[in-house]
């Protein structure tokens, strides 16, 4: 990352690449709070919590808003807290597959002289900027959820990687020049730690690669997919909280008790689905989560909307009234 390529795919001033979006966090979140004042969404993933938590044992003072409110966060930032200030949040949810507002907030970001960071692990790759050109709603290039609502880098940070789109290790940091060079020398996993491997490396640019010479095509083949899959969840009365219609997908269950019979026979019928079981969620949001890819295809999707109904036959599902709760970021 940070040729100029790359550069011009995210359309920020400079890149700063490190192994993993879990080191930024833990590095480039206290390195930006100092000791002021964090503002952290509600259901903000695990690592930006963890992140935030060191910040606050150098000296930052962390305030946590309702997930993806505006409204709440803007009466916080009214408050008089201690510069600088910076916005904590997820892009694309890694387990509802819906998006914040990102638009509202980086104007919020900039009313009230505070810094927006956001982990669009799930959504780089995926969803990009909008344009006559694109081929469908995610829009084009996969360049993020900055670029897809249309914003610049004023007052934004952005932090993806390449580990779920791209499958390679390698993650970065997008914002001004003057950022990355005082993360090259205050950044310990860019001081210390060794870089991404090279045949991470290796896979990444050939990654992008197919991304700039077919990526919206594949965007197009997933889009279609995903589609498939939340029809088909609505046809058999199968209630998910996604309403982007991106390919993530998350099935809330009735009864937390049976998530490990439901991951034993989604298993067992072929499908390898990510379990979100308690504690690691709260029992009211213990389901599993799908993630339709390129690669899937028409016949896998029918097989699987084929096994959901027969799960639906043996298991109770979550009601339709509950299920717009289930927003856990896994």
């Amino acid at each position: 990352m940070g040729d100029a390529s790359e550069l011009e795919l995210v359309g920020a001033e400079d890149t700063l690449a490190l192994p993993t979006i879990t080191l930024i966090h833990m590095t480039v979140i206290p390195i930006l709070a100092g000791s002021g004042t964090i503002f952290l969404d509600g259901r903000a993933h695990k690592t930006i919590y963890d992140g935030c938590s060191v910040a606050r044992g150098h000296g930052a003072t962390v305030f946590r808003f309702t997930h993806a409110d505006p409204e709440h966060l803007e009466r916080l930032l009214q408050a008089d807290t201690e510069p600088p200030r910076l916005i904590c949040m997820d892009g694309v949810n890694s387990m509802t597959g819906n998006a914040p507002d990102v638009a509202t907030f980086a104007r919020l970001a900039r009313e009230h002289d505070a810094l927006l960071y956001v982990d669009d692990a799930h959504g780089f790759g995926v969803i990009g900027e909008r344009g006559p050109g694109e081929l469908c709603d995610y829009g084009m290039r996969g360049n993020s959820i900055v670029r897809h609502v249309g914003e610049t880098y004023e007052n934004i940070v952005l932090v993806a990687g390449l580990s779920k789109a791209y499958s390679s290790l390698l993650a970065f940091v997008a914002g001004p020049t003057e950022l990355k060079q005082i993360l090259k020398t205050a950044a310990p996993p860019y001081l210390y730690s060794g870089p991404s491997p090279i045949a991470s490396l290796a896979t990444a640019l050939e990654g992008l690669r197919v991304n700039r010479e077919r990526g919206d095509e594949l965007r197009l083949r997933m889009h279609r997919m995903a589609r498939r899959v939340l029809g088909g969840l609505a046809e058999l009365g199968i209630v998910t909280p996604n309403t982007s219609g991106y390919p993530i997908i998350e099935v809330p269950l009735h009864d937390p008790d049976d998530i490990d019979e439901v991951g034993r026979y989604l298993f067992d019928h072929g499908i390898y689905a990510t379990m979100a079981a308690y504690p690691l969620v709260p029992k009211h949001e213990v389901g599993f989560r799908l993630q339709v890819t390129a690669s899937n295809t028409d016949e896998q999707v029918s097989h699987l909307l084929l096994t959901l109904n027969g799960l639906a036959e043996r298991f109770q599902m979550r009601p339709a009234a509950h299920a717009t709760l289930a927003r856990h970021t896994g």
